[in-house]
């Protein structure tokens, strides 16, 4: 009976002298499950530890909450509890972080799925927002320039217009560095709830 001998990583089937596995590049020299960086990069450890299609459900999960985080902070917006920025910040970060419990829970199958997992996640999130604020983008500037050519012959003044103009007064811009900081610290949430969010699901899945 003939012994055929596979990669104890990925189960390929190998050669009886085979030193590392050609398919995962597992190093079987010493019996470990080692992994050579030539064969491995970032990219290639997300596809073998990312589960695309839960990446592509979580945003229904996101989706879900935020309707659900609308409702909730909506009433502390109401009694002017909080700020317009703030409820924004408290929806999105809200349904950030449970959409990453469920990408941890069901993508998460040991620790070193939690990472890849959650770049993948934070990367698609940053990917759905700047599409969608491209598109936004370009279709206000196409009103916009649409409008601009329209009206263009109003801003030709008349010959016998008259020659007065009116003064203008001088407008000094006032920054509120509280909104501003209010962004920048919602920008810096979005990725801390997205890997709490993950590390939270893949807990829940190894303790429950």
């Amino acid at each position: 009976m003939t012994i055929v001998k596979h990669c104890p990583k990925c189960g390929s089937e190998l050669s009886d002298d085979a030193e590392f596995c050609t398919e995962c590049g597992c190093n079987l020299s010493n019996g470990s499950s080692q992994e050579l960086n030539v064969k491995k990069g970032f990219f290639n450890t997300l596809d073998d530890k990312v589960n695309y299609s839960i990446i592509i459900f979580s945003f229904v999960i996101f989706g879900i909450f935020l309707f659900a985080g609308s409702f909730l902070w909506s009433q502390f917006l109401a009694n002017r509890s909080i700020d317009l920025i703030t409820y924004i910040m408290l929806t999105v970060v809200f349904s950030v972080f449970f959409a990453g419990i469920f990408v941890g829970y069901f993508g998460c199958d040991d620790k070193s799925y939690v990472l890849p997992n959650f770049s993948m996640y934070l990367g698609s999130i940053f990917a759905v927002v700047l599409c969608g604020l491209g598109l936004i983008f370009a279709f206000l500037m196409g009103i916009l320039t649409s409008i601009s050519s329209a009206f263009s012959s109003l801003a030709n003044p008349s010959p016998y217009a008259s020659s007065y103009q009116p003064k203008t007064s001088s407008f000094t811009p006032n920054f509120d560095l509280s909104g501003i900081f209010k962004i920048m610290l919602f920008i810096l949430l979005i990725p801390v709830s997205a890997y709490f969010g993950v590390f939270l699901g893949y807990f829940l899945k190894q303790n429950i």
